[in-house]
C-alpha cells in the first residue's frame, strides 16, 4: 500500500528518515548493543523504582521503542517471532528493560484504532513512548471535537519516560454514563499527552519495580476525538497499520508478557548453574551440583522454560501465517495464543521456583540476583492479559460458555 498523503506532509516520520544500518539490525545485534548500558544500570533502576535514563537511552538509540511503530511512521514494524524473541532476550538481561520495551511496543500497536490524524501526530516524533493503563476507567465528558477526561490509571509502566499516556474511560451524560442500543456503558481507549498528566508516586511493590510502574492522572483534560475510540471490534486500522503484524489484535497481548517471564526464568536457570559448579551447602561435603535434588531441579526448570519457548514461538508464527491471507485474528486463531501466554507464564514461575529452591540461602541476599528473579517473575505473573485467571476464561469459551475476559471479543 502506497504512503497515504496526510503522512507525505510529515517527513520526518517516513522511513527515509531512520538511518539505513539501523533499519537492517538485526534483533539480535540490537540486544548485543545495549547489553553492557542494561547490565551496568539495572541495579539502579532496581533502587530508583525506574528504568535508569542512560538504559532508556540505549532502548531508543537501538531502535527498541519502535519494534511495532509502524514503517510509515518510521518504524521497525517488526515482524511477530523475532520481535518477541527480541523482547526475551532484553528481559534476560534486564527484566524492567524488556517489560517497559514489550510494553511500550504493545500499546503502540494498538494504536491502530485511531485516526489517521491522531496516529500521525503521536509518532511524529521518531523518540515518542506510549504508556499507560485501562483500569480504573476514569470519566469523559463530551464536548465539542471531544471529551474532557478525568482519571487515574494504574500500572503506567515508563510513564516518566513517555511523551504520551492511554486511559480508558466511561462517557457520561450529565452525572449518568452513557449507554449503547444494548444497555452497555459507551467506553474509550484515550491517548493524550504525558505532559498534561500527573504521576502519582506509588510504584511499591513485591518486583519489576525498574518498570516504574507508576499511575497517571489527568483532570478535566481535553483530548479530541481523533486520539479517542469508542471500544468495539478491532476491525478498522488506520492506513499506516494495514500491514499483517497489526491484524493479531489484543491477542498478541499475552505473548508479549509471557517473554519477560521467559527471559527471568531463562537468567535464573542460568545464575544456578554456574552457582552449582562453587557452591557447597553449609555443614555439607557434596557440592551443589553433584546434589541428585539439584540435578532433579535444573532439568525440570530447563524442560518448563522451552515448553513455554516452543508453544509461545510455535502459536505466534502459526497465527503469522494466518495473518499473511488478509485475515485478521479472531476467536479460533486467537485462542491458541492465550494459551501460550498464560502457559508460559506459569511454567516461568514454576521454573524460578525449582531455581530459588535449589540455591540456598544465596537465594535470600540481596548481592545475588536470585531473590529479584523470584519477586520479578511473581509480579509480571499476575498481569491479567496472561495470568493463570485466563485458562478459566479460555476454558468457558471451549465450552461454549460466555468468556468473563471481554478483550476476548474485540
Amino acid at each position: 500500500m502506497s504512503v497515504p498523503e496526510f503522512l507525505l506532509k510529515c517527513p520526518r516520520v517516513l522511513p527515509d528518515g531512520m538511518p539505513k544500518g539501523e533499519l537492517s539490525m538485526s534483533a539480535s545485534d540490537r540486544v548485543a548493543k545495549i547489553e553492557p548500558i542494561l547490565r551496568a544500570h539495572a541495579a539502579q533502576a532496581e533502587i530508583e523504582r525506574r528504568l535508569a535514563p542512560q538504559a532508556m537511552a540505549a532502548l531508543h538509540d537501538a531502535g527498541i521503542m519502535r519494534t511495532w511503530v509502524p514503517k510509515a511512521y518510521g518504524g521497525l514494524q517488526m515482524n511477530p517471532v523475532p520481535a518477541l524473541k527480541m523482547f526475551e532476550e532484553i528481559s534476560r538481561i534486564d527484566s524492567a528493560a524488556g517489560w517497559i520495551a514489550s510494553n511500550s511496543s504493545i500499546i503502540a500497536f494498538f494504536c491502530q484504532v485511531i485516526s489517521d490524524q491522531g496516529a500521525a501526530e503521536m509518532f511524529s516524533d521518531p523518540q515518542t513512548v506510549v504508556a499507560g493503563g485501562w483500569f480504573p476507567p476514569g470519566k469523559a465528558v463530551p464536548v465539542r471535537d471531544g471529551y474532557r477526561l478525568t482519571g487515574q490509571w494504574a500500572f503506567g509502566s515508563g510513564c516518566h519516560y513517555a511523551n504520551w499516556l492511554t486511559g480508558h474511560v466511561l462517557v457520561n451524560d450529565g452525572d449518568k454514563p452513557r449507554l449503547d442500543a444494548n444497555g452497555n456503558p459507551v467506553s474509550l481507549i484515550t491517548f493524550f499527552r504525558a505532559s498534561e498528566a500527573e504521576i502519582v508516586d506509588n510504584w511499591n511493590t513485591l518486583g519489576m519495580r525498574g518498570t516504574g510502574s507508576h499511575d497517571v492522572g489527568l483532570n478535566n483534560v481535553f483530548v479530541p476525538a481523533t486520539r479517542c475510540f469508542v471500544l468495539s471490534a478491532l476491525d478498522r486500522p488506520s492506513s499506516a497499520f494495514s500491514g499483517p503484524l497489526y491484524r493479531f489484535g489484543l491477542w498478541i497481548v499475552p505473548l508479549t508478557i509471557a517473554t519477560v517471564c521467559l527471559g527471568i526464568a531463562r537468567a535464573a536457570l542460568d545464575d544456578l548453574i554456574e552457582l552449582a559448579k562453587g557452591k557447597t551447602p553449609s555443614y555439607t561435603q557434596t557440592p551443589l551440583g553433584d546434589r541428585p535434588v539439584v540435578q532433579d531441579r535444573i532439568a525440570r526448570a530447563r524442560a518448563l522454560i522451552e515448553a513455554g519457548q516452543h508453544y509461545v514461538y510455535g502459536a505466534a508464527a502459526e497465527a503469522w501465517e494466518c495473518v499473511q491471507s488478509g485475515r485478521r485474528i479472531e476467536m479460533a486463531q486467537g485462542i491458541p495464543l492465550a494459551l501460550a501466554g498464560s502457559f508460559a507464564v506459569e511454567a516461568s514461575s514454576n521454573a524460578v521456583d525449582l531455581v530459588h529452591a535449589s540455591a540456598g540461602t544465596t537465594a535470600i541476599r540481596n548481592e545475588y540476583r536470585f531473590q529479584q528473579y523470584f519477586r520479578d517473575v511473581h509480579t509480571a505473573s499476575q498481569h491479567a492479559f496472561a495470568s493463570i485467571s485466563r485458562f478459566e476464561s479460555i476454558g468457558k469459551l471451549m465450552l461454549g460458555r460466555q468468556s468473563d475476559w471481554a478483550f476476548y471479543y474485540l
